[in-house]
């Protein structure tokens, strides 16, 4: 018997969204975007505003953080607001609360928790739902305890923690590439001796693209800006942590004797990709499923459950 038939499955693939998780992403996407703005606009009042660097000379007449980074050297000048920079992105992007002598993170309050956990929370509920769509016999979450009663279990406490982590890490490792462009791009245009309006749009560019001509493009002419990346992290890791609570919902009916196994399901519209049309209907062992999903970054698709009879 396979779980392909049902009207929830043929609705959510009409509505191009059959983890039912859009309005989380673009929430989640949401908040990211604000918090990518909030550092440019803190780059620019820093720069333009403040005069950190003393390019307008006596045209500022103010006291306080003004030209605070305004030493004898480009290097120092460079090295002084990079360490800025990053106490920025540790407040919006990151929300590190503290870092050790070694510049390591030491404590954080990630943000972005409460979207992976919404998203795994709905991939625990679609998982009972769609097991009870396709006939096999699961109690409702209600006759489990609740949601979070189901949620505290250690097979999902676990598997979620390991998804905070991993989006914790991704989006470090979108801040430190975009670290690494903006330092060039700041020593490049101290060099050519940019004014401050000039300077600050630069290192925003180098945030949200498109780069134009500030040389920061691989061999092939392509770089994907931080925020861009930033975004798509956010659209992805939901359909990430949905799919792993999901499977775990079906490794949970296994333990109970129902022989579950998983069937790739995708958005069934026009925007379906070449890499994962050619799955639609495939079926796998939930250890084989399990790391499948997403496909690519901003992947739609889900699984359905399927019980296959025999050695089929």
């Amino acid at each position: 018997m396979l779980g392909c038939s049902c009207s929830m499955h043929v609705n959510a693939q009409i509505e191009g969204d059959p983890t039912h998780t859009k309005v989380l992403r673009d929430r989640f996407k949401g908040e990211m975007t604000k918090r990518f703005r909030k550092v440019r606009g803190d780059i620019r009042k820093s720069i333009v505003e403040q005069d950190v660097f003393g390019l307008q000379g006596l045209r500022l007449q103010r006291v306080g953080p003004e030209q605070q980074f305004d030493f004898p050297t480009s290097e120092a000048k460079v090295s002084a607001f990079m360490d800025y920079l990053q106490e920025l992105e540790d407040e919006h992007i990151l929300e590190v609360n503290e870092r050790n002598d070694q510049g390591r993170i030491a404590e954080r309050n990630a943000w972005e928790r409460k979207y992976i956990r919404s998203a795994y929370q709905q991939g625990i509920e679609r998982g009972r739902q769609e097991l009870r769509n396709a006939g096999f016999d699961v109690p409702t979450l209600a006759a489990s305890g609740g949601l979070q009663a189901v949620f505290n279990q250690p097979i999902h406490a676990d598997r979620v923690g390991l998804l905070y982590t991993r989006a914790f890490r991704e989006l470090k490792g979108i801040t430190d590439a975009m670290d690494q462009h903006i330092s060039r791009v700041l020593a490049q245009g101290l060099a050519e001796g940019r004014n401050p309006r000039e300077l600050a749009q630069w290192l925003n560019r180098s945030i949200t693209g498109p780069y134009g001509d500030l040389g920061i493009v691989d061999s092939l002419g392509r770089t994907v800006p931080a925020q861009r990346r930033a975004d798509m992290l956010a659209r992805t890791e939901v359909i990430r942590a949905h799919s792993q609570g999901l499977l775990n919902e079906y490794r949970t009916a296994g333990a109970k004797g129902v022989k579950v196994k998983a069937e790739w399901s995708t958005a069934g519209d026009a925007r379906v990709c070449p890499i994962c049309q050619p799955l639609e209907g495939q079926v796998y062992t939930l250890e084989e499923a399990d790391g499948m999903l997403p496909r690519h970054p901003q992947c739609r698709c889900t699984f359905l459950p399927a019980e296959i009879e025999g050695d089929e």
